[in-house]
């Protein structure tokens, strides 16, 4: 079938503020209202009072938005239920609603609902029903099979599933003990909310996995001719636009490594305290061997906040690291962060399914040191378009010598956008999305 389309596109999370899973939906949606097809985007809000107003339609630049208001407590577990099942029906009536505002660009023009994240799944298949329309669930981390969303077990080590066990062993790790034991009480329900999570990839009607990684962990869930890999894409022109724009963050010119992320440990932030110690011992052993005095590394410049920074501040000052925080930084400003870098390094701890730091780093032009975890093989080659390394010895000795090589940063960087442009841009990406609305509308058509 041709013609335009509607496409109603609920997401747990959705600019300006927000990670890189809002700003992969967001990108989506402007690829498709690109192309001519009506996109609405209907997002969960958060709010402080019991009684949520009414769903809001704003304008988020450039995509129509609507934002639909829920209350839930600060207590572990109850906040899930509130923020998941008690939310659903009013996610679902919202995008019904929003169905039958929405312009249509064309007659006729199908509905497809997309949902983004772990929050919305549910709610759309119950809409896609109720709307006779397909369902698509995008899978950008590790939420079917871990209730956290991590794959790590306390936040920490990398695990399989989930099970009445490891949950047991993992609240008292996550929460501390005085949260974590009464949380324990919990467990029938966190289980039976992971069993929802997964019937709702079972009754999509096509699941897509951002990398190949995430559709290996997808397959004791889906069908695999329901099952899509399908990338997150990044907009070249928004990101050569923000490039164009003054730089804010630091004095242009200052050398810099980066770091861009949350302080978390399923960031691998505190990595940079193992690499920065490796680093330091090979160039003891180095200076100690031939007396040669080591290359001078830049100032680390870390773009993010969170529960690890006193850490970070600490231990990176021990070791002499001259590092500046930002906090959280403006979309934008990260992206020149990025294009103005010597280095990115990426030393993520986790599964990742595809982040859109290697990603947008990679449009700006920047060499991007990494972790080869989940899905960054699929945007990396090593020594072609950026550098994997897998362990923080590694990681400090490919640091050192790629400091050492201007030139060789220069042409991975040069590779890294080359790879963005032919595999992860909207002209490469957003036909394929389009293509499968295409055949499931069909299909429900017929």
């Amino acid at each position: 079938m041709s013609g335009p389309l509607r496409v109603l596109m609920p997401s747990d999370v959705f600019p300006p503020r927000c990670g890189g899973a809002g700003w992969s939906a967001h990108t989506l949606a402007l690829a498709l209202i690109a192309r001519g097809h009506a996109v609405t985007a209907i997002v969960p809000r958060r709010v402080a009072a019991r009684h949520a107003r009414a769903a809001q339609l704003e304008d988020v630049l450039g995509v129509p938005t609507v934002r639909v208001d829920y209350w839930a407590p600060a207590a572990p577990i109850v906040q899930n239920y509130f923020r998941h099942e008690r939310l659903w029906p009013r996610l679902a009536d919202a995008l019904v609603d929003s169905a039958a505002t929405m312009p249509a660009p064309g007659v006729p023009a199908p509905v497809i609902i997309h949902a983004q994240h772990v929050q919305a799944a549910p709610a759309a298949i119950a809409a896609g029903r109720r709307l006779r329309a397909p369902a698509i669930i995008t899978v950008r981390d590790q939420w079917p099979w871990d209730y956290f969303s991590t794959g790590l077990h306390a936040n920490r080590l990398p695990y399989p599933r989930q099970t009445w066990a490891s949950l047991a062993a993992d609240l008292p790790l996550r929460l501390g003990f005085a949260r974590g034991v009464p949380a324990l009480a919990g467990i029938p329900y966190m289980l039976a909310h992971l069993r929802r999570r997964q019937q709702a990839l079972r009754q999509a009607s096509a699941v897509i996995a951002v990398s190949a990684y995430i559709a290996g962990r997808l397959a004791p869930f889906v069908a695999p001719e329901r099952l899509h890999v399908i990338p997150n894409m990044v907009d070249l022109a928004a990101v050569d636009a923000a490039l164009a724009a003054p730089h804010t963050s630091l004095p242009i010119g200052k050398p810099y490594l980066l770091f861009v992320g949350k302080l978390e440990r399923n960031k691998g932030a505190q990595l940079l305290i193992e690499v920065f110690r490796a680093l330091r011992a090979q160039e003891a052993e180095s200076a100690g061997s031939d007396g040669a005095h080591p290359l001078a590394a830049p100032e680390l410049v870390i773009a993010g906040d969170g529960p690890l920074r006193p850490a970070l501040e600490h231990e990176l000052a021990m070791l002499g690291v001259r590092t500046r925080f930002l906090d959280w930084a403006a979309h934008d400003d990260v992206l020149r962060l990025m294009a103005g870098c010597e280095l990115l390094l990426f030393p993520s701890a986790w599964g990742e399914p595809l982040s859109r730091v290697p990603l947008e780093a990679g449009a700006c032009g920047a060499a991007v040191l990494a972790m080869p975890t989940g899905g960054t093989p699929d945007i990396i080659r090593d020594g072609v378009n950026g550098a994997l390394e897998a362990t923080p010895r590694g990681f400090a000795r490919r640091m050192a010598a790629l400091m050492a090589d201007p030139a060789g940063r220069k042409a991975l960087g040069a590779a890294a956008r080359h790879t963005v442009e032919q595999r992860f841009s909207p002209a490469a990406v957003a036909p394929r999305v389009e293509a499968l609305y295409r055949e499931l509308a069909a299909a429900f058509i017929i």
